[in-house]
This record gives C-alpha cells, sequence and structure tokens, in this order.
C-alpha cells in the first residue's frame, strides 16, 4: 500500500483538558448545541452527530489540547500507517480504546511540533440522531493546529498521513485536507506566543440560516465574538468565530470540497485581510479606520 492510499478519513474528535467543567458544559451545549453522549467521573463526551463523540473534556489542573482524534476508514489502513510511523522512527503507542474512549482500535502519537494525535478506526455509534434546539451540525469540520516549523508539518502530515495540501498562506500557515476532501480537515500554522496547541475548532452547519441563528444564539447568552460574519478566501466559507472557556469555536458552511481524485495544486496566497475575509476587498486601511471609530462610537 502506497503512502498515497494511507489516508486519514476526517477530523473525528477533539479531547480537551478543562478547568472548569460546569463552564465548559454550558458553552458546549447551549453555544455549540453538541449534546451529552456520555457522562463519567471527571470526563463528559459530546456529539453532534451519530458517532458517540465529538468532543471528549477532561477535568484538569491545566487547560489545553488532550488530542486530536482522526478517522481511518479501516483496520488495514491503520496497520500501513503504523508501520510507516514507526519505520520513521517516530514513537506510536497502540491500543483497543473501546472501554475507555469508545473506538476500537488506536494509534497515539505526536507531530514535530508535539501536538498529541490519535488515529483510529471504528468508533462507537449512538442509535439515535442528536436533537438540537435551533442548530443543526453535520460534522466537526476542521481544527487548526499551532507549529513551529511549516516545512517539518507539511512533511509530517502530507507523507505520514496522506494528507493533500490545499492552500498555502504565505510563509505563515498551511490548509490540508483529509480522503472526506473538506478544503482543510486541519489548517497548520506559526501563532504568536504558541508553538504548538489548537487555535480554534469549526463545526459546519448545513447553510446561512444554520449559521445565523447560531450566531444570534451566541450573542444572546453573552458569548464574545471574536469574528464576524466573513467569507474565507482559501476555503470560500461563510461563518464567525467566538470565545468560550475553552479557546475559539467557528460555525461556518460552504468550504470547498475536494473530489478524490480531484487534480489541483495549492495555491499560495498572501497573508492580507482580504485572504481572511473576501468581502474586506476595496476598502482601504483609512476607510477601515473610520469605519472602525464609528463603531465604537456607537458602542
Amino acid at each position: 500500500m502506497s503512502w498515497q492510499q494511507q489516508r486519514a478519513q476526517r477530523l473525528g474528535y477533539l479531547a480537551l483538558n478543562v478547568t472548569d467543567m460546569d463552564a465548559s458544559l454550558a458553552f458546549w451545549t447551549q453555544a455549540v448545541q453538541l449534546e451529552i453522549s456520555e457522562r463519567r467521573e471527571h470526563r463528559v463526551f459530546l456529539r453532534g452527530g451519530m458517532q458517540h463523540h465529538w468532543l471528549s473534556l477532561q477535568e484538569a489542573s491545566e487547560p489545553g489540547l488532550a488530542r486530536v482524534g482522526i478517522e481511518v476508514a479501516n483496520l488495514e489502513i491503520l496497520t500501513a500507517i503504523e508501520h510507516a510511523l514507526t519505520s520513521a522512527g517516530i514513537s506510536v503507542e497502540s491500543g483497543n480504546g473501546l472501554k475507555d474512549d469508545a473506538v476500537l482500535h488506536y494509534l497515539r502519537f505526536n507531530d514535530p511540533a508535539g501536538n498529541p494525535l490519535e488515529l483510529y478506526a471504528d468508533m462507537v455509534s449512538m442509535a439515535t440522531p442528536p436533537q438540537p434546539t435551533s442548530v443543526t451540525l453535520l460534522e466537526i469540520q476542521h481544527a487548526v493546529l499551532a507549529v513551529d516549523n511549516l516545512n517539518d508539518a507539511s512533511e509530517f502530515y502530507t507523507h505520514m498521513l496522506g494528507m493533500r495540501i490545499s492552500d498555502w498562506i504565505g510563509e505563515t500557515m498551511f490548509f490540508a485536507h483529509f480522503g472526506n476532501g473538506w478544503h482543510h480537515g486541519l489548517g497548520l500554522g506559526k501563532m504568536p506566543d504558541q508553538q504548538q496547541g489548537l487555535h480554534h475548532v469549526c463545526f459546519q452547519p448545513p447553510d446561512l440560516d444554520n449559521v445565523m441563528r447560531a450566531r444570534a444564539r451566541v450573542r444572546k447568552l453573552g458569548y464574545e465574538i471574536t469574528l464576524d460574519l466573513l467569507r474565507h478566501g482559501p476555503s470560500g466559507s461563510v461563518g464567525f468565530y467566538f470565545l468560550g472557556p475553552d479557546g475559539v469555536a467557528e460555525m461556518s458552511f460552504g468550504a470547498r470540497q475536494f473530489g478524490e481524485d480531484e487534480e489541483f495544486r495549492p495555491r499560495r496566497l498572501a497573508m492580507s485581510p482580504e485572504t481572511i475575509d473576501v468581502w474586506q476587498t476595496g476598502l482601504s486601511d483609512s476607510e477601515l479606520s473610520i469605519v472602525s471609530e464609528l463603531r465604537s462610537i456607537k458602542g
């Protein structure tokens, strides 16, 4: 099996260490509208689809990223990736996590920056779909991680996990997609004062109506919107970002989805306001400054 066939399929879940479980649950269940699938002592699993969980929250003395869970299609691919990792001298823990983590087979290891990863096959499924109050979610779509060296990260994620780079943003970050084709299942970038860890996680509603309902709900609950409605240049997605006790979440829809055999060449886009939000095209810095001042005056 070639490394091109050893493709990770999708972002499956994030495991987070949290210091205030009540505050974390309020954010993820009320603002994001995930549903509790299982509660244990000092640990809670939350889902947005038929999978057992999209998030795993673990009480801890220090907050932060505990694990990025990445799904592979079957045990054969998992075994092939394990061989590639160990052949490259990467330390790997393998096992059966059905009892503790609701996944049958797993590999655990770190990326070159030290971000903790898990590849798994066969997560437990739930018998009935979740019942959101007002916002429907299709999936946990992507996460953006901090890394200290982009070349090391791109080599690792493409050759070890079979990801394909979608776009570069200057010399600051790159986006890469899994087998499910979404423009980025992971974004890897250099972050100010951060060499590893989670920058944000994105959930995908099916349409603009659901994004706007999510935005209205976040505002009503009083959580800070850190970036309001925008359209990203790289993926074309429309959404917004908001801050909770465990970091930043994004709601967006409309991202480009690559076909399995689609031929493309990754772009190298400029790191600019227009790349982050194409709707800012045509506004000069002085005009943006005036708009910002007027907004502050109006409160």
